[in-house]
């Protein structure tokens, strides 16, 4: 059975911020939340950061994946 949880918000630059430090904390505690859910963290993950031009459009993403 797939469980999925996923959550999504518009914000600004300070709202970003103050999750990211949210983010930070969590991490280093070796866990993260998405919505209500608490998930574990294994030691080792992967980073991908992207950066897309389109016509008038500009794109940074970034993945964190964690093999759990």
């Amino acid at each position: 059975m797939s469980k999925k949880e996923k959550v999504e918000r518009m914000t600004n630059k300070e709202g970003f911020i103050e999750y990211l430090k949210s983010l930070i904390s969590q991490v280093e505690q070796g866990y993260v939340m998405v919505g209500d859910k608490r998930i574990d963290l294994p030691s080792e993950f992967e980073l991908e950061i992207k950066y897309e031009e389109k016509e008038n459009e500009k794109e940074v993403e970034w993945e964190i994946e964690w093999k759990i």
